[in-house]
């Protein structure tokens, strides 16, 4: 089995590494999980809505141990998070008012529970230039500016380092003003979370 969490901001490509993931796979014993914003009533109260996300995420990770257990030997589950909790640490800092203390203690204690499995763990982030962020930027997002946009690239970027899950990769998704190739970032990803 292999735990694959896909992070970064939103329009830099997520969605479409997962598409190719699934594909090269054939899209055989692959189990996806897309995690967004807490329940909009949970919003206003900022601890209410940390400790509903990561209610959540203790769930996933209850379940991820229930499938390694039971994972046949004849076969590999890939288990994908599109987005997870480390999108807490940014998010949770910029627009709810959390305490980056307060969210690194929740960050490492949830990540304490994975010490206690062997389940192979892989950390892509997508990260691009603040400016071909911003022009990606449909909307839907929080981040609405290039100060908060260069910010948000900024803690991904941190927490994509503070994590405690050893095999991590970093993905500039863009050069110059254009996507790189989606094949090439697919290849990149696949080399990246071989055995």
């Amino acid at each position: 089995m292999k735990h694959i969490i896909i992070e970064g901001g939103d329009g830099l490509g997520k969605d479409t590494l997962i598409k190719g993931l699934c594909s090269h796979f054939d899209y055989d014993n692959i189990i996806i999980r897309h995690f967004g914003k807490p329940p909009s009533y949970y919003l206003k109260d900022p601890k209410q809505s940390i400790y509903y996300q990561f209610e959540q995420f203790n769930k996933e990770a209850d379940l991820l141990n229930c499938i390694y257990d039971k994972a046949s030997i004849y076969y590999e589950n890939i288990v994908i998070w599109n987005r997870s909790h480390l999108g807490e640490y940014v998010y949770s800092q910029m627009f709810r008012g959390i305490k980056e203390k307060e969210i690194k203690k929740r960050l490492i204690v949830f990540e304490d529970r994975w010490e206690f499995n062997n389940i192979p763990r892989f950390l892509i982030t997508l990260t691009a230039d603040p400016e071909f962020f911003l022009s990606k930027e449909d909307g839907q997002s929080f981040s609405k500016n290039i100060e908060q946009k260069t910010k948000e690239l900024q803690l991904f970027r941190e927490v994509h380092f503070l994590s405690k899950i050893e095999k991590k990769l970093l993905i500039k998704v863009n050069n110059g003003d254009k996507f790189r190739n989606k094949k090439d970032i697919l290849n990149e990803t696949l080399k990246f979370i071989k055995p």
